[in-house]
């Protein structure tokens, strides 16, 4: 595929994995043998990580701020908003209204996604589900 064919599978990706909250997209659009930061997920994994998010926060939304692609490699800057309504990484829900960001670099393999490097602002996220 080339670089435009490339980004319209990471938009489809987030829009239907996050935005259309879909859980079976990773069986569709992940290889067997994914990575994420380096770590083999394969899909039932990576889809488990999914679910966690959208588990805890059921009005997640993803928007894809920028995109550039070069070769097999997509590069995604989005921003993440959602209400925290189910517990998320050991925090119990709190009802909070969030809003964070978060860089990947994607590598396309034919047609599905082979893997992934992600920078999440957990440090933003979780800051503001702890406010009193």
């Amino acid at each position: 595929m080339g670089v435009e064919e490339n980004k319209d599978l990471v938009r489809r990706f987030y829009a239907e994995a996050i935005n259309d909250r879909d859980r079976g997209v990773c069986g569709r659009l992940l290889t067997a043998d994914f990575t994420h930061d380096d770590e083999l997920k394969g899909r039932d994994r990576q889809q488990e990580a999914v679910n966690a998010f959208l588990d805890a926060f059921s009005d997640l939304h993803n928007e894809i701020l920028m995109l550039v692609a070069e070769g097999d490699l997509v590069a995604a800057h989005q921003k993440w908003t959602g209400t925290q309504d189910g517990e998320f990484n050991g925090i119990p829900a709190t009802g909070r209204k969030v809003e964070f960001t978060s860089t990947a670099i994607i590598r396309i393999e034919g047609d599905l996604i082979a893997a992934a490097w992600d920078e999440v602002d957990l440090l933003g996220l979780t800051t503001q589900l702890n406010q009193y």
